[in-house]
């Protein structure tokens, strides 16, 4: 069943003010632009084609003879070409009279995630005397917006979550207390099992790391290389998921930090602390914004919680940025909180979903990262969740 929606995407354009969006892609350079057109996985893209949707009118398909087929499923008025000449000429044809036509390009690359579209092809569109526009907004709006019924499938998936971190601590504490032997790989595959019980998608184990593994972002245990849970052990768990019951599911993504003994060393809770209140300092930012009625950006609640850190002396171990779009990918197409590998210009708008992540990590010793998830309901009500934020480390 053919899912795009032109009309969404008409609607789009006339509320963003735009003339038009030009999709453009070859042998599957742009993701977005084939997710949003709705083609196949298996699609096989060896030529290059564009689309152009006018905020008002019939599309235009430019596509190349031998694979036409391609296309079929979209709307509107197909052009075949076979040589570059009958190419230009087409596009000619379909951009005479546009001022302005959005593309998946990011001026200066600020925004890679949405940069799709070869330099050389900016140039040849703008050769037509058409100015070119990012199309990052456009892709929020399109993609990254939460329907109802997706926000109702992810509020107890969110509370899942945690509680599985809390059977988690429950699981390392029997064992440890037992005196039986226990890594970190056991605690992953005892999440993975917590998963599969209540028929939850992850498209990665989760990560458990202690120590100085911790201190590594994107470290995963693996059967093979794993370390031994001890008395003594500071334990990050990062853990996310999806419900499989519906099709269109949106993800949840949380961390926390745990402790193997009875009271957890100053300092290492002076370093969650400064985490934690980082962490609650951009929520709080989002919050007043949207309170106010003021537009935000991913890159200022990226600022806030890195400002936090910084003035606390760590700045130079927060090493990504803040947080993420959630989407029905994990890293959705939305805006990213980030000030720091990028400047994320796009705005947080209602109906989106992103985590708030804030970490500080001290290779070789250890690390320390609190996630939570937030929604911005239509009306500008700001929420995180998972029904719970972590506020302290939990001791075992």
């Amino acid at each position: 069943m053919n899912k795009f929606n032109l009309k969404k995407v008409q609607d789009i354009l006339i509320n963003s003010g735009l003339e038009a969006w030009l999709f453009f892609d070859f042998r599957g350079s742009n993701d977005l632009a084939l997710s949003i057109l709705d083609f196949k996985s298996d699609a096989h893209l060896t030529r290059r084609f564009f689309y152009l949707i006018p905020a008002k009118g019939d599309p235009v398909k430019i596509v190349h003879a031998i694979e036409a087929h391609n296309l079929a499923h979209l709307p509107g008025t197909e052009k075949k070409y076979s040589s570059y000449k009958s190419l230009h000429i087409f596009l000619a044809e379909a951009l005479a009279g546009k001022k302005q036509v959005a593309m998946e390009y990011s001026p200066m690359n600020s925004i890679p995630y949405v940069s799709k579209v070869d330099g050389g092809t900016i140039e040849l569109i703008r050769s037509f005397g058409v100015d070119i526009v990012s199309s990052a907004d456009l892709i929020t709006l399109f993609d990254a917006v939460w329907t109802d019924e997706q926000y109702s499938n992810n509020i107890p998936v969110g509370k899942a979550l945690v509680e599985i971190v809390k059977l988690s601590v429950e699981f390392m504490k029997s064992r440890l207390s037992e005196g039986s032997s226990l890594t970190e790989y056991d605690v992953q595959q005892f999440i993975m099992k917590e998963f599969e019980k209540r028929e939850y998608f992850t498209d990665h184990p989760p990560i458990v790391g202690v120590n100085e593994n911790a201190a590594n972002p994107h470290y995963a245990p693996t059967a093979e290389v794993c370390k031994p849970v001890r008395k003594g052990d500071l334990i990050l768990i990062d853990l996310w998921a999806k419900d499989t019951k519906l099709e269109n599911s949106v993800w949840s993504d949380i961390t926390w930090m745990t402790y193997a003994g009875e009271k957890v060393p100053e300092r290492i809770e002076k370093v969650f602390n400064i985490v934690r209140d980082a962490r609650d300092a951009a929520l709080q930012f989002v919050t007043d914004r949207f309170n106010k009625g003021m537009e935000v950006r991913g890159w200022e609640i990226d600022e806030c919680s890195r400002k936090y850190i910084t003035d606390a002396g760590y700045g130079e171990y927060f090493i990504h940025r803040t947080g993420h779009s959630i989407t029905t990918s994990l890293h959705g197409s939305g805006p990213h909180l980030d000030n720091f590998e990028t400047k994320d210009e796009r705005k947080i708008l209602p109906s989106t979903s992103f985590s708030i992540e804030p970490g500080i990590y001290l290779p070789g010793d250890f690390g320390i990262r609190c996630e939570i998830d937030v929604f911005v309901h239509p009306d500008g009500r700001v929420e995180y969740t998972g029904g719970e934020k972590q506020k302290e480390i939990i001791c075992f």
